[in-house]
């Protein structure tokens, strides 16, 4: 075999290892991200129990990027302090190590037998929970096939002269490995990737005992760079707190350990007479001290990164809760898209119909650009909604996901539309006041009547909406006949005025029956939300 076919052995076994992975962690979190979600939530209420949290989340998950969404999306709807999401995060290096000892086996014999079974589950099953479990296990068939791939392609080459020549030089240099394993862990987005790399070739003699501490805690590094960089990006101040604090954890532990790389070496050797184990002893000693080391101290490192990432006020148009990294948990990604929902409409709510009849008092323009401004915030918002959600798969929700997913879609278009049609009443309010007309004193009263009632059910909607109050949405579409009833007195008193000849409703007939028209398209638009709410869409 040639060093070409070598190193496309070697790239195409880590292409099913890394694969592999995806596989499996996206089946586990279709299957145990609500209950994993909830355990974080109870769990977290002290530091060590944190680190435990963070240890089974990864270890469940198959996934430490996972665990950091999760752990990003609690602390930015204010359901975790940024203290607990560290020792988290802590936790998280922690289950990481127990991945790698679990890819440290040699279990070739059965990957076969788990792509066989996990395909026939993934493939001819139609129930998402038996397609999950056969994600799993078609994820882990792969993993292992993929370490099988990756041992029988560099087997003919390690005695090649310039792979001698390499294998001495990262021995001779471990600035050297520990920078070479940083650059290709960041490059493959994932540690276990690398450290599977690392196994295959250690256990092939391609790597000497002196270069495996230093690879290990490049390795331990390089896994946190995406996650850094991305977290730039994305809009909000407790992902870059958390990444950058996670960062700086691996940076940290690197500066402390890599000078001492020799006896922690001989140390580790002494540990198993297996190479694959020595290598996740070595991480599983690293990530240990680390969280021992930094555990006591969250709190001061808490407040450090928020003098060092300050707040900063946001508009109303700012969607907090829409983090792009949260898209890699569906689960939680809706729930945070929910959460921004609800937001809006509360915004809707405080903003605009709780200021509308003062604009029928007085023409004050300055309440009127703030309804406008408002109204356009309100757009911004449910563009960003429908965008974040229709980012994620739907293909691979389960029944339960696809619908709180329609529900959030279908309720931000409503809100939008109710954002649109106080608008247009602010402009009849802004109309009547600057022209110096006035609603009929009955008409007035009758205005306010059906404000009140559509205005009580846009709030009950909104805490429906918020909690999944399924026996409070019903009473609200209860509540809508009388409303439509109510609406047909209303037009029908306005004509008897008008026969009348009563000058004021004369004057301002047709902005009195906008006004009635807008409101009763509000309550519809309101109904609408609570027949998502209980299952109507």
């Amino acid at each position: 075999m040639s060093a070409l076919q070598g190193i496309i052995g070697l790239a195409g076994g880590l292409g099913l290892f890394l694969y592999g992975m995806k596989l499996c962690s996206e089946g586990l979190q279709k299957a145990a991200a609500h209950r994993l979600k909830q355990l974080v939530k109870i769990l977290t209420k002290n530091s060590v129990r944190g680190v435990l949290v963070g240890a089974l989340v990864t270890l469940g998950l198959q996934s430490s990027s996972a665990t950091s969404a999760i752990v990003v999306g609690f602390t930015s709807a204010n359901m975790m302090t940024l203290s607990q999401a560290l020792s988290v995060l802590l936790g998280s290096a922690v289950g990481s190590s127990l991945t790698v000892h679990l890819i440290a086996f040699k279990l070739t014999y059965l990957a076969l037998t788990l792509i066989f079974f996990g395909a026939i589950f993934y493939l001819f099953i139609k129930r998402s929970r038996y397609r999950s479990v056969g994600q799993i296990l078609l994820g882990f068939g792969l993993i292992f096939y993929g370490m099988f791939v990756m041992s029988s392609a560099v087997e003919p080459v390690k005695d090649f002269p310039m792979v001698a020549q390499v294998i001495i030089n990262l021995e001779r240099y471990p600035l050297l490995a520990f920078l070479v394993a940083v650059i290709i862990t960041a490059v493959l987005q994932s540690s276990a990737g690398f450290l599977a790399l690392l196994i295959t070739l250690a256990r092939q003699g391609m790597i000497g005992p002196y270069a495996l501490v230093p690879f290990v805690l490049g390795a331990h590094l390089g896994g946190t760079i995406t996650g850094v960089i991305s977290c730039l990006g994305v809009p909000g101040r407790e992902s870059k707190r958390a990444g950058l604090a996670n960062f700086l954890f691996k940076v940290v532990n690197g500066v402390v350990f890599l000078p001492f790389y020799r006896p922690i070496t001989m140390f580790v050797l002494g540990s198993s007479p297996d190479v694959s184990r020595q290598i996740a002893n070595a991480h599983t000693i690293f990530s240990l001290v680390m969280a021992i080391g930094f555990l006591p101290f969250t709190t001061q490192i808490a407040n450090f990164m928020k003098r060092l990432i300050p707040d900063k006020a946001g508009g109303l148009a700012e969607a907090k809760y829409l983090k792009e990294n949260l898209l890699e948990v569906p689960e939680l990604a809706v729930d945070q898209a929910h959460r921004q929902t609800v937001e809006m409409g509360y915004i809707i709510y405080k903003e605009m119909l709780n200021q509308m009849l003062p604009l029928f008092r007085s023409e004050d323009e300055e309440l009127f650009e703030r309804f406008s401004y408002t109204e356009q915030a309100v757009d911004s918002l449910a563009k960003q909604i429908v965008k974040y959600v229709t980012t994620l798969d739907i293909n691979n929700f389960s029944e339960d996901l696809l619908l709180r997913s329609l529900q959030v879609l279908y309720a931000a278009n409503d809100l939008e539309h109710i954002g649109d049609l106080l608008l247009n009443i602010a402009r009849i309010g802004m109309k009547i006041t600057s022209e110096q007309l006035a609603f009929s004193e009955e008409g007035h009263k009758e205005i306010e009547t059906l404000y009140n009632l559509t205005s009580n059910n846009f709030q009950q909607a909104l805490i429906s909406l918020e909690k999944y109050d399924t026996k409070l949405a019903s009473r609200i579409l209860k509540e809508h006949p009388k409303i439509r009833r109510y609406e047909k007195e209303l037009r029908y008193s306005h004509f008897e005025r008008m026969q009348s000849g009563n000058k004021r409703t004369l004057a301002t007939s047709s902005l009195h029956l906008d006004m009635i028209e807008s409101l009763l398209r509000i309550d519809n638009h309101t109904v609408n939300i609570a027949q998502g709410v209980v299952g109507i869409l």
